[in-house]
C-alpha cells in the first residue's frame, strides 16, 4: 500500500500528515476552483468544501470534510486535485511512490498500486502512520488515492487525484487497523467505482 500527493513534473498535491501543513493556514472561506457541486457524498456521508488551494497555474486542490469533523484532527476526508499537465497516470502514481518511500525514513508506510486495465486509472491503497511515546499523539492513517485522466469542461487536459483519506488517533488506532483487515477491499472498490465529478475551471 501506498500513500500521499505532490509534484509531479507540476506537482500534484500532497495529503496526509504532509496535508497537515496545507489545511487550516488561513482563515479565508475555501474557493470552488473546479465548479464541483457539493456536497460530495461517500457512503451515504455528505462532505462539505472545507479547504481549497490554486498555488499556481497548474494545480488546484479542494478538502471536504463531514460535519462535526475539524482540521487539523479530521477522521475522514475526502480530496480532489487537478493538475494541468501533459503527463500519464504512470508519470502521477511513480512520482507519488518516490515520495512515499523516502517518507519511510520517519514513519510506517506500507502501499500497493492497483490497475485498472480496462480505465487506465490506477490506485494507490496505503497505510501510515507514527507510534508516539504518549500513545495520546500516536496517529495512522489510511488512504485510498485513485489517479484519473480526465479533459475538464472547461478544455484543460490533466490527472485528477480522488483520494478518500480515514484516520485514527491514540487508543482508537487499533480497533481502527483490525477493522481495516475486514473493510479495506470493499472500501478500494468503493472508491474506484465513484463517479468523478466534472471539473470546470474558472478562468
Amino acid at each position: 500500500m501506498k500513500m500521499i500527493i505532490q509534484p509531479i513534473t507540476l506537482v500534484i498535491a500532497s495529503l496526509l500528515l504532509a496535508s497537515v501543513q496545507s489545511f487550516g493556514q488561513n482563515s479565508k472561506p475555501a474557493v470552488n476552483y473546479m465548479g464541483i457541486p457539493g456536497p460530495i457524498v461517500f457512503q451515504k456521508k455528505s462532505y462539505q468544501l472545507i479547504w481549497s488551494s490554486h498555488p499556481d497555474a497548474s494545480l488546484y486542490k479542494q478538502e471536504y470534510l463531514a460535519a462535526g469533523d475539524n482540521f487539523p484532527n479530521y477522521k475522514s476526508m475526502i480530496t480532489i486535485d487537478f493538475v494541468v499537465a501533459t503527463v500519464s497516470v504512470d508519470d502521477a502514481v511513480r512520482t507519488k511512490l518516490r515520495e512515499l518511500d523516502q517518507l519511510k525514513r520517519t514513519l510506517d508506510v506500507n502501499y500497493e498500486v492497483i490497475g485498472n486495465a480496462a480505465t487506465g486509472e490506477k490506485i494507490i491503497d496505503c497505510l501510515l502512520g507514527q507510534a508516539a511515546a504518549d500513545d495520546a499523539k500516536s496517529i495512522y492513517e489510511h488512504d485510498v488515492y485513485r489517479f484519473k485522466a480526465i479533459a475538464a469542461k472547461s478544455g484543460q487536459k490533466g490527472i485528477l487525484l480522488y483520494a478518500l483519506s480515514n484516520r485514527a488517533y491514540g487508543k482508537d488506532i487499533q480497533p481502527f487497523l483490525t477493522r481495516l483487515k475486514t473493510e479495506r477491499k470493499a472500501l478500494i472498490a468503493e472508491v474506484a467505482q465513484v463517479p468523478v465529478p466534472e471539473i470546470t475551471i474558472k478562468k
